[in-house]
């Protein structure tokens, strides 16, 4: 017992030296991390050092607050943040601007190592795409945005939106990297954009409730004002794959898309400004006409859904070519079918409208032909009137054969008789030349 106590006093200096040492370097870590509670971070401090470090330029700046947990930082609020030339907007979001540790006792500088905005929404112009993809690449710092709803913007609507978004921008391995996570339509949706080089960007888009993959590696040596590159897309066993170019617009080449419902080739134009339009051919060598028509019915006229809002926001348009002629343009919130040729000889054409999508959607039509009789004249047939998708309704409006003009008991028996001989049981049919002609035998 007595060499027990006699070699505790014995190390009791040494005890009381490490006992010290840890008070001394509690107090200094402390000292440490509360000492820029009481530092004067000025909005025009924060701002100069954002604008420097990354380009942000924050304003109304209504509340500053140090926070030491769970590490040291600045907390704003009320503030509206632009990223590079206003490519990326952000409001009514809480800001953390993470310290950097080795100069934290500076107050005559504001050092940091990430940005973090947390809530609000962020948006961006679909024309400024390719000045954000630039801003990404010469971006120094980590910037991060949790649980932010990201808006993108085409004529300053709402063209679409993730929910709960988690955006991360950094530098890894020297190259940037953007990465977004968050929820479109309710489903999980991730977009990853990786600087791999100083001249080629990798992209990838994941939908995995939709099943839709998109991988894209773009090229350029000019910051993104020009590029090129290759598309491999694929949604629910449906496969696209193309070569673009970008200068004034974006030029498709060598495209191609297997699926089940169609083989075909395709190339055009696509823009971005000042805004979202296109303009492709498309030449099927197979086409499932009663199945996509089944769909494109299924989305737009039977379900109530954001679809309808969406295919209203397209501009441009669609020219088929080999199998059939014919435009479909998406102009103005409104959907045309213009100049549709069916058959080779004694061809039928066919012009229509959407005027309205949903349940009680409506289509205006045309339908002209002629009618060989059987002596040696011809008679052009005129046909307009009016289609509801949901209940296979139509209703002729006027029919006129040559210069006679039809009687309304007259029309209602030719809409019987186009009932049964055309639609029957599909919308798809009014593509069906062997049934129109059928239908225009009883003429």
């Amino acid at each position: 017992m007595n060499k027990k106590l006699n070699f505790i006093f014995k190390n009791n200096n040494i005890y009381k030296v490490f006992l010290y040492l840890l008070v001394f370097f509690v107090i200094i870590f402390f000292v440490y991390l509360f000492t820029p509670k009481f530092f004067n971070y000025t909005p025009t401090l924060i701002q100069k050092s954002l604008n420097k470090n990354s380009n942000i330029n924050i304003k109304n700046i209504s509340n500053i607050s140090y926070k030491f947990f769970p590490s040291p930082r600045l907390r704003l609020s009320g503030s509206y943040l632009e990223f590079g030339e206003n490519i990326l907007q952000a409001e009514d979001a809480e800001i953390d601007i993470i310290l950097n540790p080795l100069s934290i006792i500076n107050y005559k500088i504001l050092d940091y190592n990430k940005f973090l905005v947390k809530g609000g929404s962020t948006t961006i112009e679909v024309k400024k795409i390719d000045r954000l993809f630039n801003y990404i690449k010469n971006n120094k710092k980590k910037i991060n945005f949790e649980k932010s709803n990201i808006i993108l913007l085409r004529k300053k609507e709402k063209f679409f939106e993730i929910n709960s978004g988690t955006v991360k921008i950094n530098t890894k391995n020297n190259s940037q990297q953007l990465n977004i996570n968050g929820l479109f339509n309710n489903h999980k949706i991730s977009f990853t954009l990786d600087n791999i080089s100083v001249s080629k960007t990798k992209i990838a888009l994941k939908i995995p409730e939709l099943d839709v993959s998109t991988n894209i590696l773009l090229e350029t040596n000019d910051n993104y004002e020009t590029y090129k590159g290759l598309v491999n897309t694929e949604v629910i066993n449906n496969f696209f794959q193309f070569n673009f170019i970008k200068e004034k617009y974006i030029t498709i080449n060598k495209g191609f898309v297997r699926s089940s419902l169609t083989n075909a080739l395709f190339k055009g134009d696509i823009s971005f400004k000042p805004y979202f339009t296109f303009n492709l051919d498309i030449e099927p060598s197979t086409l499932s006409i009663q199945k996509i028509i089944a769909i494109f019915l299924q989305k737009y006229f039977l379900e109530e859904s954001n679809n309808t809002e969406v295919i209203k926001n397209f501009e441009g348009s669609l020219n088929f070519k080999n199998m059939f002629d014919g435009t479909i343009i998406f102009e103005n919130r409104e959907i045309l079918f213009k100049n549709f040729k069916i058959g080779k000889n004694n061809k039928i054409f066919f012009d229509a409208k959407i005027i309205k999508l949903g349940r009680k959607g409506k289509i205006q039509f045309n339908l002209i032909t002629e009618r060989q009789n059987k002596k040696t004249n011809t008679k052009e047939i005129k046909i307009s009137g009016f289609i509801i998708p949901s209940i296979l309704k139509v209703t002729f409006k006027k029919i006129m054969l040559g210069d006679e003009t039809f009687s309304e008991e007259k029309i209602k028996n030719y809409e019987v008789k186009f009932k049964n001989k055309v639609i029957v049981d599909s919308l798809g049919n009014i593509f069906n030349e062997k049934k129109i002609r059928n239908f225009l035998k009883t003429f």
